[in-house]
């Protein structure tokens, strides 16, 4: 490692930054888009409450994104530091069990439930440490000057790797007669070490501070503020992982490409144009999820962060009341699935502004403080998914779900309510 007066940052940095994020966004969007219609088709018939606990338990791994901090943060390994080899290690080990995922016959209907679980939560262990030592490392090197750019091209990086990930793949297995599911769980696989071992090329910091673990730790979870601020970004993330796993699905059934009995889900035909249904529906909302994000943190910037809030509030709620009207027009329902992926981008970009600015009250651990915010957000996205299924479950109906989703979605009001503007409006602390 060097000391900071030496460190030259340079623009191939944030390529190699942008492109681990890139691939972050393609390992969480083709478990999202193709493992549950390759499970179907598999099993021959699943559970949409099976495919929500499914992805409520492999984003356990992202609820414990502090302990993968703090190890960073304490244990640097010899001359390698503290941020590569937690992004180099774990990044590779998620891309060799991807190609396991591609070994013929590793699942079968009687297991692939239990195989793509407990393979997809080491996966994502594997990529939640290296996403957390990657914050880290940006934070160490990049410029304060050129440090939000860095960050939001980054995001950005990561939603287009959720746009390419899942339907862009899903494209190729339709179009492609050579291309199948293993395929594309090697080209991933291949991908993440390729990828994650460019990290090299990087030059790391010394941390010219003292981070006193204990002392400090204490300090995010002594207040008022901090714990209205971790309320926050676990509500705002209830829906997350729904509308990521559940919007396509729900549009595919309404357009008879899927068919519902009840919560059990099975496919009209056995015909590979599913996968270019689930391929159109998700680009749309990753699309909405782009939109969003940079038109709800333009209007934060020009008009304040809690009227953008509100919006996104506002927006969410409607958007899911209208996935219980009983209509099957294919261009509303796109346009449907679209407005979620607005409200979903909306929500995260404000939440980052929020959540960043009240993370500057903790400058000696600032990035620890963020990614406890953010392990509240997993962790919000879990039980979202997990109360989602058994909704599912004692409902038997989709339309009656969404409507609890929706009134779920109102629970961010009460911290909103609760915080001090001043904590996260920089305006507000400038007129004093």
């Amino acid at each position: 490692m060097v000391d900071e007066e030496e460190i030259t940052y340079k623009n191939s940095y944030t390529t190699i930054f942008t492109s681990n994020y890139f691939f972050q966004g393609v390992n969480t969007s083709v478990y999202s888009v193709i493992v549950p219609i390759y499970l179907i088709k598999l099993i021959g018939k699943v559970s949409a409450a099976d495919l929500a606990f499914l992805a409520s338990i492999i984003l356990i791994p992202w609820g414990l994104k502090v302990f993968y901090g703090m190890i960073s943060d304490k244990y640097p390994i010899k001359k390698l530091g503290r941020r590569k080899p937690y992004i180099i290690g774990p990044m590779s080990i998620a891309g060799v069990l991807w190609l396991i995922l591609s070994i013929p016959n590793i699942a079968n209907p009687n297991n692939a439930l239990f195989v793509f679980t407990f393979i997809g939560v080491l996966i994502n262990l594997g990529v939640a440490m290296a996403d957390t030592a990657l914050d880290g490392l940006i934070i160490d090197i990049c410029p304060k000057q050129k440090l939000g750019r860095t960050q939001g091209f980054c995001w950005g990086m990561n939603s287009v790797g959720m746009i390419i990930g899942g339907p862009l793949l899903a494209f190729l297995i339709f179009s492609v007669e050579i291309i199948t599911v293993q395929i594309i769980f090697i080209i991933v696989g291949v991908s993440m070490i390729f990828i994650s071992s460019s990290i090299i090329l990087i030059k790391e910091v010394i941390v010219l501070f003292e981070v006193k673990i204990k002392k400090h730790l204490k300090e995010m979870f002594n207040n008022k503020r901090d714990w209205l601020a971790y309320l926050y970004s676990l509500l705002r993330s209830l829906l997350d992982g729904v509308i990521i796993l559940l919007i396509s699905l729900i549009i595919l059934i309404k357009i008879g490409i899927i068919k519902a009995d009840g919560a059990s889900l099975s496919l009209e035909s056995q015909d590979m144009s599913v996968y270019l249904y689930q391929a159109n529906i998700s680009l749309i909302v990753s699309i909405g999820i782009i939109v969003g994000a940079l038109v709800g943190g333009r209007l934060a910037d020009l008009k304040s962060r809690r009227s953008s809030l509100i919006l996104s509030i506002i927006i969410t709620f409607f958007s899911l009341i209208l996935l219980i009207i009983d209509f099957n027009v294919i261009s509303i329902l796109l346009f449907v699935a679209s407005l979620s992926g607005v409200a979903l981008g909306w929500r995260r970009a404000i939440a980052a502004a929020i959540l960043g600015e009240i993370a500057k009250y903790h400058p000696e651990m600032n990035s620890t403080n963020f990614s406890i915010s953010m392990a509240f957000a997993n962790i919000g996205a879990s039980i979202g998914l997990f109360f989602t299924g058994i909704i599912i479950n004692i409902t038997q109906d989709f339309s009656a779900t969404f409507l609890y989703l929706g009134l779920f979605s109102l629970l961010v009001v009460i911290p909103l309510l609760l915080m001090n503007p001043k904590d996260y409006e920089y305006k507000l602390r400038e007129k004093e």
